[in-house]
């Protein structure tokens, strides 16, 4: 039985045209899909991954369908033990123009799925696993 400290996390995979958004915040050196933690006491995930999309990006998005989870044994910033379990939803985005970093996001970008499949970029460990598993191509 898993004893360990548990992050649950929410967000969409938006893709347009061959491009895949992401934003990068100050926390990490690498691109990720948009979204967050989970809030305690939230029961809806689908919700929750779209409060996330709107306070990161000011984005709003429409579910398509769930994407594979993915589960994660070691905090990437602290290296602690932690289970970070990432829920993933296919979302179509609504308010392109509307976009812009909010709080503690930097950077928005359209990267071409083509080059991350590359290693062209530096990217998340799910969008790696996510073209793996063949939900994003």
């Amino acid at each position: 039985m898993y004893e360990g400290k548990v992050i649950i996390a929410s967000g969409p995979v938006i893709m347009e045209q061959g491009k895949l958004l992401v934003n990068k915040d100050g926390k990490d050196d690498f691109y990720k899909i948009p979204g967050g933690t989970i809030e305690e006491g939230s029961t809806d995930l689908a919700e929750s991954c779209r409060r996330e999309v709107k306070e990161e990006i000011n984005g709003e998005i429409e579910i398509v369908k769930p994407l594979h989870p993915m589960i994660i044994w070691k905090n990437p910033q602290t290296k602690e033990r932690t289970a970070i379990v990432l829920i993933h939803y296919l979302a179509n985005l609504l308010n392109k123009k509307d976009l812009r970093p909010q709080d503690e996001t930097r950077e928005i970008e359209w990267l071409d799925i083509d080059e991350i499949k590359e290693d062209k970029h530096a990217v998340a460990p799910n969008i790696k696993f996510l073209i793996e598993k063949g939900d994003i191509k």
